[in-house]
C-alpha cells in the first residue's frame, strides 16, 4: 500500500506509532489512544521518565549540574539549545562558536553527558581561507532548506560607519577623510547548512543583499504561509554614542533552497534614516514574533534600544505589515516626560526618546485565557528618571479589548531597590512551568550592573500573581546572562541553561564573576504530569518544517493551556528548543490537542484521549 507522504504520530515512551492516512485509520488512531489511556494510565514509572534518574537533590526546585555533565568553567555569555543532529535530544552551542552535543552517558547518576565536537561542526569555518576561523556575533536556528535538519543564521555585527574619535573629535587621514574606528574584516552574515549530523556548510550568496550592518538579533518564521522559513533581520545604531541614526531592520523571504531575497520595502516595513519619526530606523536589540490578534498570522515584535519607541508590525496576510504598537500599547508606557531626577544634570529628553531600553519580549498565553501576553525585559536606572520604562507584563485584552496590552506592574514582579542610585539590568526573561502545575512561571535574568543582579523565578499563583521563589528554587547567580530552555534529558520537565555577564563591573567583581555556564537541572517538575509535544510541517505548500508560528491548544479536564512555537524571542536571537513541554499538574489524561498549522489554507489536526507523560511528534 502507498501512503502520502510522512503524515503520522508518534507516541514516544511506548510501543505505539500510528500513521494518519484516511479517516478509517483516524478512527483506529483514537481508538488505540483511548485504549492507552486505559490501560497504561499515568503511571510512576512513567512521570520519572524512561531516560533519566533522579538523584536525590539538597531540596531546592532546580541543581547546577554543569561541572558533571561537560558544561562547566566554559567562558561564555551567549548560549541555546538546539537538536542539532536530528536525534531528539538538545543539544548546544556555546558562544556563537562552541557545539556540544548531547550524549548518553556511560555511568554514575547522569545518562546525558555533552562533548565537544566544535571542530566537526565547521560552525567557525571561514569563507576564504581554509586555514582561518570565523565567528558570528549572533545565531538563530531553522531549516531554511526543508531537508529536515536545523541551519544557521549566523550574523556579525558590522560597525562600519562609526568614525574614529582623539578628544572627543573625529580622526581623519591624510587626504581629510574620516577614519573609520573599525576595520572592515570582509566578514559578513552568512547561511549555514546542516548536513543532519550537526557539520555544517556556508552557502554562498544565501542572503540577497547582504548589508553590512550592526545585525544584533535574528528571528526565523513563515510570514506568507508558503512553507519556506522567512528570516527578520534586526540592526542596531550606524554610529553608537555620537548619533541617534541606525541601519533598518530587514525581512528577507526564503526561496527554500536556504537562500533569501529581501523584501522589506514590499512589505510595508522601510524605515527612515531620519530619528524621531513613527517610522524611523531604531537600535534593535531583540526580535520576536508570536500570533498577538489570534487571527492566525504571525506578527514580528521590536525590541527597542535607547529609550525609543518598539514597534509590533502586525502581519495583514497579503505579504504586508502595518505597525500597530502604538494603538496597542506595546511602543511604550504613558510616562513621556522625558525629565530626569533633580540630581542628574541633563536637559529632558524629546518624547522619542522617554521609553525603555527593551531586551527581550517573552511571548506566552501566561494566564491561559487564549491570547499571548507579553513581558519585556528592560534595562532601567534610578538616574534615567520616571519615562525610562520598567520590565513589565503586558496583558492582552483579548478580542473584547481589541487586543491592546494593559501595562501591569502590580502582579509581584516589580522589584524594590535598597539604594537610591540604582540599575535594574534585565537582559532576557523566559516563561517556564518548572513545576508542570499547568500555570507558567517567570524567569528574569539580570546582569551587566553590580548593584545585585541575579536569575530569579517568579511562581505563578492560581490567580495569575508572582511570588518570588528564587532562594527555593537554588539560585545565586549574579550576573545572570542569557538563557535558553530544554527538556535537555527527557524527563518531562523543563531545565534551563544560563550563562554569565560581567560587563560594567570593577576589575576585582569581573574576576571573581568569570563568564561561565550553569546548567539548572530541574528536580521537581517529572513529579507531576506533563504532556511533551513535537510538530513536524510538510515543508514547501505546507506548514515550515520546524512548525515555526503553529498554534498548539491542549485541553486537559478543566486546563486548557495555549503555546506557539517560535523561531526567536528577543534579545541577541535568544531561542529555546523546539518541543512543547505541557504541565498537567495531577490530571491524568489529555482530553484534546489541536494543532493549528501555519499554512496557507489555516488548517488543524485534533487527537482527543491522549495518553500523559509521553513525548509526541505529530506531523502535518
Amino acid at each position: 500500500m502507498k501512503f502520502p507522504p510522512r503524515p503520522w504520530i508518534a507516541i514516544h515512551g511506548s510501543d505505539t506509532s500510528m500513521r494518519r492516512d484516511t479517516p478509517s485509520s483516524r478512527v483506529f488512531l483514537m481508538v488505540c489512544l483511548t485504549t492507552l489511556v486505559m490501560h497504561s494510565g499515568c503511571s510512576q514509572w512513567q512521570r520519572r521518565g524512561s531516560e533519566t534518574r533522579h538523584p536525590q537533590s539538597s531540596g531546592f526546585h532546580f541543581t547546577d549540574i554543569s561541572d558533571q555533565v561537560g558544561l562547566g568553567a566554559i567562558d561564555a555569555k551567549r548560549v541555546m539549545w538546539v537538536d542539532l543532529d536530528g536525534d531528539g535530544f538538545a543539544d548546544t552551542i556555546l558562544n556563537n562558536r562552541r557545539v556540544f552535543m548531547n550524549r548518553r552517558g556511560r555511568r554514575g547518576a547522569l545518562p546525558r553527558v555533552f562533548v565537544d565536537r566544535t571542530d566537526a561542526s565547521r560552525i567557525n569555518a571561514h569563507p576564504f581561507d581554509s586555514d582561518g576561523r570565523r565567528f558570528a556575533d549572533c545565531l538563530q536556528v531553522g531549516d531554511v532548506d526543508g531537508d529536515g535538519d536545523l541551519d544557521l543564521f549566523s550574523g556579525r555585527y558590522c560597525d562600519l560607519q562609526r568614525p574614529a574619535l582623539r578628544d572627543d573629535n573625529p580622526v581623519v587621514d591624510e587626504q581629510g577623510q574620516p577614519v573609520m574606528a573599525v576595520t572592515d574584516d570582509t566578514m559578513r552574515s552568512r547561511i549555514l547548512l546542516n548536513d543532519g549530523r550537526g557539520s555544517f556548510t556556508i552557502a554562498p550568496d544565501a542572503l540577497r543583499p547582504n548589508h553590512p550592518e550592526t545585525t544584533s538579533a535574528a528571528a526565523f518564521f513563515d510570514y506568507d504561509h508558503d512553507g519556506r522559513l522567512d528570516l527578520f533581520i534586526g540592526n542596531w545604531y550606524r554610529e553608537y554614542g555620537l548619533s541617534h541614526r541606525c541601519y533598518p531592520s530587514r525581512l528577507y523571504r526564503g526561496l527554500g533552497d536556504g537562500s533569501f531575497i529581501e523584501t522589506t520595502t514590499e512589505a510595508g516595513l522601510a524605515t527612515v534614516d531620519e530619528p524621531g519619526l513613527r517610522h524611523s530606523s531604531r537600535p534593535v536589540y531583540g526580535v520576536a514574533h508570536c500570533d498577538f490578534n489570534n487571527d492566525g498570522w504571525q506578527d514580528v515584535l521590536v525590541c527597542a534600544y535607547g529609550r525609543q519607541r518598539n514597534m509590533l508590525y502586525k502581519n495583514l496576510g497579503d505579504g504586508t505589515f502595518v505597525d500597530v504598537a502604538e494603538q496597542v500599547n506595546f511602543d511604550g508606557d504613558d510616562l513621556r516626560s522625558g525629565l530626569y531626577p533633580d540630581w542628574v544634570e541633563r536637559e529632558k529628553e524629546e518624547s522619542f526618546r522617554a521609553n525603555g531600553n527593551t531586551f527581550d519580549a517573552a511571548c506566552a498565553d501566561y494566564d491561559n485565557d487564549g491570547d499571548i501576553d507579553v513581558f519585556l525585559a528592560e534595562i532601567t536606572h534610578a538616574w534615567a528618571g520616571e519615562s525610562s520604562d520598567p520590565s513589565t507584563l503586558l496583558v492582552n485584552l483579548g478580542a473584547a479589548g481589541d487586543y491592546r496590552f494593559e501595562r501591569r506592574l502590580d502582579l509581584g514582579i516589580d522589584r524594590a531597590h535598597s539604594i537610591e542610585r540604582w540599575n535594574q539590568g534585565d537582559l532576557y526573561a523566559a516563561w517556564i512551568d518548572f513545576d508542570n502545575d499547568g500555570l507558567q512561571d517567570l524567569l528574569i535574568s539580570s546582569g551587566d550592573y553590580s548593584d545585585g543582579q541575579f536569575l530569579r523565578l517568579f511562581q505563578q499563583q492560581p490567580d495569575h500573581r508572582f511570588t518570588d521563589i528564587t532562594l527555593a528554587a537554588g539560585f545565586n547567580w549574579e550576573g545572570s546572562g542569557c538563557l535558553s530552555l530544554a527538556d535537555f534529558d527527557h524527563d518531562g520537565d523543563v531545565d534551563i541553561l544560563v550563562t554569565r555577564s560581567n560587563n560594567r563591573l570593577p576589575p576585582e567583581r569581573r574576576n571573581a564573576l568569570a563568564p561561565r555556564v550553569a546548567l539548572f537541572r530541574n528536580n521537581v517538575g517529572h513529579k507531576a504530569n506533563w504532556l511533551a509535544v513535537t510538530l513536524v510541517g510538510r515543508g514547501a505548500g505546507g506548514a515550515n518544517r520546524n512548525a515555526i508560528g503553529a498554534r498548539v491548544i491542549v485541553t486537559a479536564g478543566d486546563l486548557v493551556q495555549t503555546r506557539e512555537v517560535y523561531g526567536g524571542l528577543g534579545h541577541n536571537s535568544h531561542r529555546n528548543e523546539l518541543t512543547l513541554t505541557f504541565g498537567l499538574g495531577k490530571r491524568d489524561r489529555v482530553d484534546r490537542i489541536e494543532v493549528r498549522w501555519p499554512n496557507k489554507n489555516h488548517t488543524s489536526t485534533i487527537l482527543k484521549n491522549v495518553p500523559c507523560n509521553k513525548r509526541l511528534t505529530i506531523r502535518e
